[in-house]
């Protein structure tokens, strides 16, 4: 590992790349949005892009996180509170707000947005329409119409065996475990940091053997707990779950049935294995491209039409296909699909 790597913060380790890509496009462009999967690390990076742009000629620079904010209608006060210091009085249309922003130079950076995604993209559109000096930095789980859309990928394998590494050293376990056992681990992880850091703190009561044990069982994965990771994130299953509610019925049962494919799949595919009258061969496209949409499949490769459900979001999804009492009957129609495919 190069030196700049070793000083690297934990949680930036790979990013290099990313970084310096939405540096660049942050100074040129007025809305910048970034999304991927809970856990993949949206909120250090954001956080870690504001401090470096930050040198900027801003007459401010405000941050909010939306994580509490459930109504929609409180978002134009929320912001409001955090370019403005004092706000406005009451509750102020989006047209106020611009009004007393007006041309100040100003860097806004708005936190887990993916249950408000709507609202968001219609409130900070008008936003940097109207004021000519602000600059917006928006995440979320959830993408937002915007011309600077940028997706955040988990890590490739050697990136996610340096930040377990890291990790590990960072919980203060004396002996960083032998690199073979550390790639078997992060094998079945799929390269999500927030994955990584709780298997990594593992080491702190169980041995590597141990480890792999409980991160290749989907009963023991989603619930490994973290160290001082937010509520939200304490358990792989709280991040998903989060992310469940923000699907539909229809993407719900899909996410589901789709947990039965054991690796790389297509559109027809989930349409010949998951589909019946419950979810129609059109229900089931627009739901296959709302869990696109929400990272819960992912392409094998950029630009990809193949797809494959992360092992931890394989877990959840047969957890919920086993509530519903449908495993077996879908564990069979993929039986028979992967021997037609043979």
């Amino acid at each position: 590992m190069s030196e700049a790597s070793d000083q690297a913060p934990t949680d930036l380790i790979g990013r290099d790349q990313e970084l310096s890509e939405w540096e660049r496009l942050l100074r040129t462009e007025r809305l910048v949005t970034v999304s991927g999967p809970g856990g993949v690390g949206k909120t250090a990076l954001v956080t870690e892009l504001a401090r470096r742009i930050r040198t900027g000629p801003w007459q401010t620079v405000a941050r909010a996180d939306l994580v509490r904010l459930d109504d929609p209608r409180l978002l134009t006060p929320r912001l409001a509170a955090a370019l403005l210091g004092d706000g406005l009085p009451g509750r102020p249309h989006v047209g106020a707000l611009a009004d007393a922003l007006g041309d100040t130079r100003a860097l806004l950076v708005v936190d887990t947005c993916e249950h408000l995604a709507d609202a968001c993209t219609d409130v900070l559109t008008e936003l940097v329409h109207s004021c000519p000096g602000l600059h917006v930095l928006a995440a979320g789980r959830t993408p937002m119409a915007g011309p600077a859309s940028c997706p955040l990928r988990p890590l490739a394998l050697d990136h996610a065996i340096r930040m377990f590494e890291a990790s590990v050293r960072q919980w203060g376990v004396a002996e960083v475990p032998d690199t073979d056992d550390v790639q078997h681990i992060c094998g079945f992880l799929d390269g999500l940091p927030l994955a990584v850091r709780i298997a990594a703190g593992q080491l702190t009561h169980h041995s590597p053997q141990e480890v792999l044990s409980l991160v290749s069982r989907a009963e023991t994965l989603l619930d490994l707990t973290g160290p001082g990771l937010p509520a939200r994130q304490r358990t792989l299953r709280d991040s998903l779950l989060r992310t469940h509610q923000l699907c539909t019925g229809d993407e719900r049962l899909l996410w589901a049935r789709c947990s039965v494919f054991p690796g790389a799949f297509g559109l027809s595919d989930a349409a010949e294995v998951c589909a019946d009258e419950r979810l129609p061969a059109d229900a089931l496209a627009t739901a296959f491209h709302g869990l696109v949409r929400h990272a819960l499949v992912q392409p094998q490769e950029r630009g990809a039409t193949t797809y494959r459900m992360p092992w931890s979001t394989r877990a959840h999804g047969r957890q919920w296909l086993d509530r519903l009492g449908e495993e077996r009957e879908f564990l069979r129609r993929c039986l028979a699909w992967t021997l037609r495919e043979a």
